[in-house]
């Protein structure tokens, strides 16, 4: 079975994949991975399901049991030590796996992330602030975490703590925590527990909830820079959402630095791939609150990439 599983594994790093998808019903078993492009089907075989079966013994997940599991493990592939998490759901019906690679990809240099210089400088600016608050909002999939640990790896000199549901990168130098509702340790109590110890960087997997939102502000707002993400399709949009949420205008206008909306777009007639970012800076950001219009230019810079031939063509912009 490693020999399939290290098959299978090659054609996930190869396309910089995060999840191995796995479904077992009457029909047999099916493998997808997950890349840039959605899910892609990997030819799968009877004897897979073997395979499922040596994961969930990897994984340390009792085999028997019917209940949600979850449970990590690392394999030494290619002279590198990989770290998963194979997380299990079975129905009356079928049964489900997904192995998420927790360190394939990392952070990535400013010029890959994006061919924005206006927005390089402005990521430099907002990650050495003292304190404040910067969201990244968007779709599932358009790279708000790669984008997160790309500003992370530009500091040096900070202490840098993450809480994350569930860690989806591993990376050295910051004190990664894993939320675990079981024991009662959330986002709000994770954001607790860290400000005990000072950082001066907290990143927050993203914000779900009132008392994450919360959590988040007021962490902001005593001292420490806070970066996190919200699943929005516009920085209005996720400044909605956030007040939605239970957060007080005034907050906002205290602490809320930028909000950052990102789309992923493949560049012309490369395999590769790149962001575009549109933003709200804290003087727009109170503007808006306080009544005024402000004009998003996520439209205009998809079009413009595509005339400039930058990004493939035939996007939607809405």
């Amino acid at each position: 079975m490693e020999y399939r599983f290290e098959q299978i594994l090659n054609k996930a790093i190869k396309q910089k994949s995060t999840d191995i998808h796995f479904l077992i019903n009457e029909d047999g078993i099916s493998i997808s991975i997950r890349t840039i492009n959605g899910l892609v089907k990997v030819e799968s075989f009877p004897d897979d399901i073997k395979l499922f079966n040596f994961l969930q013994y990897q994984a340390h997940l009792d085999i028997t049991s019917i209940k949600p599991q979850s449970g990590s493990f690392s394999y030494f592939f290619q002279g590198i030590y990989y770290d998963f998490r194979f997380a299990v759901l079975i129905t009356s019906k079928n049964k489900s796996g997904v192995l998420r690679i927790l360190n394939c990809h990392d952070g990535l240099p400013l010029e890959q992330l994006t061919f924005e210089k206006e927005i390089h400088e402005i990521f430099i600016k907002c990650i050495n602030q003292r304190s404040g608050l910067i969201l990244f909002s968007g779709l599932t999939g358009s790279g708000k975490t790669t984008t997160m640990y790309s500003l992370l790896k530009l500091l040096e000199n900070k202490t840098i703590y993450s809480l994350e549901d569930p860690i989806e990168v591993i990376q050295t130098g910051i004190t990664q925590l894993e939320i675990n509702e079981r024991i009662g340790f959330d986002f709000s109590e994770g954001i607790r527990q860290i400000l005990r110890h000072n950082p001066d960087v907290l990143m927050i997997g993203e914000i779900r909830d009132e008392k994450t939102a919360k959590s988040a502000v007021r962490a902001a707002l005593t001292g420490c820079l806070v970066i996190s993400s919200i699943h929005s399709k516009s920085t209005v949009s996720a400044l909605h959402r956030i007040i939605e949420l239970g957060v007080k205008k005034e907050d906002l206008i205290d602490c809320l630095s930028y909000i950052f909306n990102q789309r992923l777009f493949k560049r012309f007639n490369e395999k590769n791939y790149t962001c575009i970012y549109d933003y709200l800076n804290n003087e727009m950001i109170t503007s808006y609150l306080k009544g005024n219009e402000i004009k998003t230019k996520m439209v205009e810079k998809i079009k413009f990439a595509e005339k400039k031939q930058i990004i493939e063509g035939n996007n939607q912009y809405e």
